[in-house]
């Protein structure tokens, strides 16, 4: 099927008027709300439990390390702008989400990354996110883990390209990203910040991005080409899809980017009718989405 045909497939299911309110955005989304003040204050509880000696370190770093995948959540749906419809509003709290997995990132600069590879999904030298698909093995971990190192590189290979005031922000944010691991490793915490945030933060990372983008993308397929063809969908049940934020309807999510996490089921049962299921790849947990 062509992409114009594709398209004309994906307009008219945003077009279905059942679904008319689903796409709007609301003032504030409260199940995304609901992360971001569950992560910042577990990973308060946590860290000051472990320093107070009432936790030990394996189990500090498993809880840090999930409440550091999920802290993801808001600042993607800010990126979005389908966290909050005041915008200043949303991207403060995108910013204010991303201080545990990308320390001195803001939701803008995020932004321009992530709608890149939405737009250039699959595309081998202009999507950022392409290396956490197509790289050898130890590579690839590495790329999930520094996923910070593989962005920053791919800003500056467009540096020229991008406008002032971002490029300030940038190198504010960079700034404050060295001065937090320069002051962290440098204090008489430093083992505890390595216990407490680091490793957890890489673990994080690595699993975000596994369940977030490698298990979801057809390496070689371009969204540009094949807009449904290049994103799959995770066969879970709802407790797993839950614990996805919705990503197992990641499909969803490329059609419609500024669709609300918690709302792609509601989406997902009207497209299932209208989409062939020849174009709809499968995959599971547990392994890189195939080609039919």
């Amino acid at each position: 099927m062509e992409a114009t045909a594709q398209r004309k497939i994906i307009h008219a299911i945003r077009k279905t008027p059942e679904l008319q309110d689903v796409f709007q955005v609301p003032l504030l989304a409260l199940p995304t709300f609901l992360i971001l003040i569950l992560t910042l204050t577990g990973f308060a509880i946590s860290t000051s439990f472990y320093l107070a000696g009432e936790l030990n370190v394996m189990p500090l770093m498993l809880i840090n390390s999930a409440i550091i995948f999920f802290s993801f959540t808001p600042l993607h749906e800010a990126t979005h702008r389908s966290f909050s419809r005041v915008m200043w509003l949303n991207d403060l709290l995108g910013t204010l989400s991303a201080q545990l997995i990308l320390p001195g990132f803001n939701t803008s600069l995020y932004r321009f990354l992530h709608i890149t590879h939405h737009q250039r999904t699959g595309e081998s030298q202009s999507d950022p996110d392409e290396r956490f698909i197509s790289a050898p093995l130890f590579n690839r971990v590495l790329n999930w883990a520094f996923l910070d190192v593989l962005w920053t590189r791919y800003y500056l290979s467009v540096w020229s390209e991008r406008p002032q005031g971002e490029r300030v922000r940038f190198c504010a944010g960079l700034f404050f990203y060295i001065s937090v691991f320069v002051v962290g490793f440098s204090s008489s915490y430093a083992l505890e910040f390595l216990c407490a945030f680091v490793v957890p933060m890489f673990l994080g990372r690595i699993i975000l991005v596994y369940l977030f983008a490698y298990i979801h993308h057809v390496q070689g397929v371009e969204q540009r080409s094949d807009p449904i063809g290049a994103t799959g969908m995770i066969d879970t049940h709802a407790v797993n899809r839950f614990l996805l934020l919705g990503q197992s309807r990641h499909l969803i999510h490329h059609l419609y980017p500024g669709l609300p996490w918690y709302r792609y089921d509601q989406v997902w049962d009207i497209a299932r009718k209208e989409i062939p299921a020849s174009k709809i790849k499968w995959g599971g947990l547990l392994g890189r989405m195939s080609t039919n």
